[in-house]
């Protein structure tokens, strides 16, 4: 993903618009009647044709259901040659908190427009916009349109705003006048109780899943536990990342002026692919060296043959990214770029399987070059012939059967014109000769910002764009190397994240409407949290947290601030707040809305004290990564000899956080400290603590995943069921024009699963009535179903029997994602395994005890006090045939003492290779338990992540899916850890609370099923 230089329309420009390319004509739609599919009463959709341009006179939208739709009555005929759409907020309306959101954070970001054409709403002309960044969209059409009303259709799923729509043409002569307008735009139903649905499945089979549901890739070091959660994951894709400069610089192949025509070009090419490891061009003994040292030329810092070994040990297919724009026109560059690109694909042909490559990422973007279109299709016809040519001598040294594909054009983006030039292009080769083989194998490119709405038709008008330019009249596979419900830009500004219900029940939806549509893939944006130049501590847009190359348990350090006094530059009673050790909104000091240029917080520490490293946390607690309210510059200061002095590496300027860790570049020795910002508002400081040098993170490298978010767990869910274009059947639904409920059924004819996906968005209880009865599955099949929800990070929340009828009923709760799975091919006998043992393990004094007496486990994480740290170790013995089993199905009973927030545990699997003692595990001797904190080590070498299950107030049992765990790792046994992890530097909301677990009536089980 290019992190986007997004340019907003100044007030100059819109000045331009309108009196220059329009200086002429009329704004035709002025005081025109507006009808909206929603407004807010406060500004109504009058406002859109008043013609005030000012956020004071826009009209907002109702609701942030999409599609959100305008429609504007011209009254009369004109012929339309221009239409412009002011969004968002002006320059000079702009307040000072408001300048560094990223450009078009409030414009309307994805819509068309369209008139009416006396019988049908017909599309403009490139009149639609994906990830609009302007202020004012400009649109051009010649020739004009004629009609007599126009429309705007949106779908962001967010109440928009537009300041004014201005139509520009002149009347056209000779035409009666429009019927009247009667039909106002459709209205956005509003929620209700309880919903009702019947779904039913039938055998036809009205099209395939996906092929690959990916991954872009985060970092990838040997040692770390990546490879186990991408398992866990259940992708079979992930785009790795590689900069030509770094894998094949240039001075490894041979660059001679002397290649000046095509003919000398084949003629070496031919030489070279004679003998591709022993020739006078690759110099191969200086490039497989730097295939085995870390590489951090992206943001994705890996070690490639790691990466490469490890997915193909994994199953999961690779398509690798390799940056480069260095092309021009001559022969010299074209040789030099085909040797560079070959060398890569034949390295990852042989080393990985690797069949898929794409050249420059979104070549079209301004921060990717950009690439001219031209220069990109000549390139694409260099590297495509090269990558081809590389797997195919792959496959003739190694006897290997891979097909290499190029992917392309990889754009960001809403780009017809490089959609429609690359078909074109697709069968002439760099000969200029017109050939069978195709220049891109694989469509791809990318989207942001939209809801899933916004792709209910999206893939389709791909294909129609592609199909009507391909010298045949055909499409290809469609796919999105990079997708994701919000850019970081947008993102890093709002209060949702990866954990949001109104987040990650859209992105469910977006996988379901790109399946129906055909897509043949989707590469979620990112794996991870990693951290860039723009985003020094990480992107909020990670499916998962990793340690960004430290591990940082701020609650660890002791905390030299705290409960100190506070003076500050206001008379705020809240002052205390900052040093109380409480990071929550309601203990926050707020400095008011007072005219001071310096607004700062003093801590006295009462004696001097060497300093080492800091945490500050400001503006609201929404969230680990940011806060729309945060403080953006600030800095620390600490007192000496009377006067205030920085704390050298301790400033932030335009901060992206609103929690800053940060190690002094030296240490301070002071007795007062000193916050101090120049942002003008009211300042929120949540909390601020101060640590002793040497009291701080370890230098140790760490690029571990620490936790998944809920985004994940859906990836997860959808991978399971809808990967591998696996037969997609009928699923009808009584409630079709419900855009809200998504019912989708795949099955799977390697597991014999059917799989269901239901998706609901709205905000109340569906009670769906499921008809299973063209199946024919047996009665008391087990059925599970696995729920990602406001209290659920994707455990089975139902375990169903399925009766004579064939018929069940089921609760689809408020915003949740809920995969089914149901077995064809079972018999329905359950085998319960009752644990052989079961006990915790406690830290700190404690370690060397055994608690295996206790009647119940107990599960706690508080780093700041190892001792209360509590970790339970369950132990199965397992059948001797595992091949055979179909289902198997872990259960614990549990809830938590104190809160009612969830409580979420991750569940480790470690194959029972060496055997533990119930009667004398210890925190020092259990089975890759870290000595000093829960943490639990060697992921998917020696343990393999199972789930993660979240326990409430209420003892209920929980239930995770474990087959395939079972199957893959098992061995006679099977022990299952649950641990509660650190997920993320500041996090301590469980501290104080435990998990409670059954021993003894509601022991452990495991349900198995052959």
């Amino acid at each position: 993903m290019i992190k986007r230089g997004l340019t907003i329309t100044l007030f100059y420009f819109l000045c331009c618009c309108r009196f220059g390319a329009y200086a002429q004509q009329n704004n035709i739609a002025l005081h025109k009647p507006v009808l909206a599919s929603s407004e807010s009463k406060a500004f109504p959709a009058s406002r859109i044709t008043d013609g005030v341009i000012s956020r004071n006179g826009k009209w907002e939208a109702g609701t942030s259901k999409a599609p959100h739709t305008v429609e504007i009555d011209l009254k009369k005929y004109y012929n339309i040659t221009g239409v412009t759409v002011h969004s968002g907020i002006t320059d000079l309306e702009k307040k000072q908190d408001e300048t560094t959101q990223a450009a078009g954070f409030w414009s309307v970001k994805n819509f068309k427009l369209q008139y009416w054409d006396d019988a049908n709403w017909t599309d403009f002309p490139k009149g639609e916009v994906h990830e609009n960044r302007l202020v004012a969209a400009a649109f051009q059409f010649k020739p004009a349109v004629t009609s007599y009303k126009i429309r705007l259709i949106c779908d962001d799923g967010e109440p928009i705003n537009i300041m004014e729509i201005e139509v520009f043409g002149a009347e056209a002569p000779n035409m009666p006048a429009p019927p009247t307008l009667t039909q106002a735009a459709p209205r956005v139903k509003k929620a209700g109780g309880l919903q009702k649905a019947t779904i039913t499945v039938t055998n036809k089979v009205i099209g395939k899943t996906l092929k690959y549901v990916g991954y872009n890739q985060g970092y990838y070091f040997p040692g770390s536990n990546i490879s186990g959660w991408l398992e866990y994951a259940n992708v079979n894709s992930l785009r790795v990342w590689a900069t030509l400069n770094a894998f094949v610089p240039a001075n490894t192949v041979q660059v001679d002026g002397k290649v000046t025509t095509v003919e000398e070009f084949d003629k070496r090419k031919n030489e070279l692919r004679s003998s591709p490891e022993h020739n006078p061009f690759i110099k191969w003994t200086e490039l497989t060296p730097l295939y085995d040292k870390p590489d951090s030329s992206s943001t994705n810092a890996m070690v490639y043959n790691y990466a490469l070994t490890e997915s193909k040990r994994l199953g999961i297919d690779v398509i690798l990214q390799i940056g480069s724009t260095d092309f021009s026109n001559d022969w010299k560059n074209k040789w030099m770029q085909w040797q560079r690109y070959y060398a890569l694909a034949y390295h990852s042909a042989k080393t990985g399987d690797v069949t898929m490559f794409a050249m420059q990422n979104e070549p079209n973007h301004k921060n990717s070059g950009p690439m001219k279109l031209d220069q990109w299709i000549s390139g694409a016809q260099i590297v495509s012939d090269a990558i081809h040519c590389a797997v195919e001598d792959v496959n003739k040294a190694y006897g290997k059967n891979l097909q290499g594909k190029f992917v392309g054009p990889v754009t960001a983006g809403q780009n017809t014109d490089w959609w429609a030039a690359v078909a074109k292009a697709t069968h002439t080769d760099y000969h200029g000769k017109t050939v069978a083989s195709n220049l891109v194998d694989l469509f791809s490119t990318h989207s942001y910002n939209s809801p899933a709405a916004g792709y209910a038709s999206r893939i389709s008008n791909i294909r129609k764009i592609l199909e009507e330019n391909h010298p045949e009249g055909k499409s290809m596979p469609i796919m999105y190397t990079e997708i994701g419900r919000w850019m970081n830009a947008y993102l890093i500004d709002k209060e949702e994240t990866m954990d949001s219900p109104s987040l990650f029940t859209e992105w469910a939806g977006i996988y379901a409407n790109n399946m129906k549509n055909g897509g043949y893939g989707m590469w979620a944006f990112k794996f991870a949290n990693t951290a860039s130049g723009p985003y020094p501590r990480g992107i909020k847009s990670g499916h998962h947290y990793i340690w960004q190359g430290r591990r940082i348990i701020e609650d660890a350090y002791k905390n030299v601030a705290l409960n100190k006094p506070v003076k500050t530059s206001t008379s705020s009673a809240s002052a205390q707040f900052v040093t109380d050790g409480n990071k929550a909104d309601n203990s926050a000091w707020q400095s008011g809305n007072g005219a001071e240029k310096e607004k700062w917080v003093e801590i006295d520490l009462g004696t001097p004290q060497e300093i080492g490293s800091a945490v500050v946390y400001t503006g609201s607690a929404d969230g680990v990564y940011t806060s729309p309210d945060r403080i953006k510059n600030f800095k620390l200061q600490y007192l000496q000899n009377g006067a205030w002095l920085d704390i050298p590496g301790m400033e932030e300027k335009a901060s992206k956080y609103s929690q800053i860790f940060t190690i002094f570049k030296s240490a301070v020795r002071t007795s007062k400290v000193r916050f101090i910002s120049t942002d003008a508002g009211n300042l929120k400081v949540r909390e601020i603590k101060l640590f002793a040098k040497g009291d701080e993170p370890s230098s140790a490298p760490d690029f571990n995943v620490s936790g998944i978010q809920r985004t994940g767990e859906v990836v997860r869910l959808f991978a399971k069921g809808f990967k591998d274009e696996r037969k997609l059947l009928q699923t009808n639904n009584s409630v079709p024009d419900d855009t809200d409920l998504d019912t989708y059924t795949s099955y799977d004819a390697i597991s014999g699963n059917y799989y269901m996906w239901l998706v609901q968005r709205s905000l109340q209880n569906y009670q769906l009535s499921i008809n299973l009865s063209t199946l024919k599955i047996r009665a008391n099949t087990p059925i599970t179903a696995e729920t990602v929800n406001s209290t659920n990070y994707g455990e089975v929340t139902e375990l169903i029997n399925l009766a004579n009828t064939d018929r069940f009923n089921l609760t689809l709760p408020p915003q949740s994602v809920m995969l089914l799975t149901i077995p064809s091919n079972i018999k329905p006998v359950v085998n319960t395994l009752q644990a052989t043992a079961a006990v915790t393990v406690k830290g700190g004094k404690d370690a060397g005890k055994n608690f295996n007496l206790n009647k119940f486990m107990s599960v706690q994480l508080d780093a700041a006090n190892p001792a209360n740290n509590q970790v339970a170790y369950v132990k199965f013995n397992l059948p001797g045939s595992r091949t055979t089993i179909k289902r198997c199905i872990l259960s614990v009973s549990g809830h938590v003492n104190v809160g009612d927030r969830p409580y979420r545990l991750h569940v480790y699997g470690i194959p029972q290779t060496v055997d533990w003692n119930v009667k004398t595990l210890s925190w020092n001797s259990a089975p890759l338990l870290d000595k000093q904190e829960a943490l639990i080590h060697n992921v998917g070498k020696d343990a393999f992540v199972a789930g993660e299950i979240a326990f409430g107030k209420i003892e209920k049992r929980h239930y995770l899916d474990v087959t395939d765990l079972v199957k893959k790792h098992g061995a006679s046994g099977m022990t299952f850890v649950l641990v509660r992890e650190t997920r993320q530097l500041g996090d301590d909301e469980d501290k104080g609370r435990t998990v409670i677990i059954s021993n003894s009536v509601a022991a452990p089980q495991l349900k198995i099923w052959q």
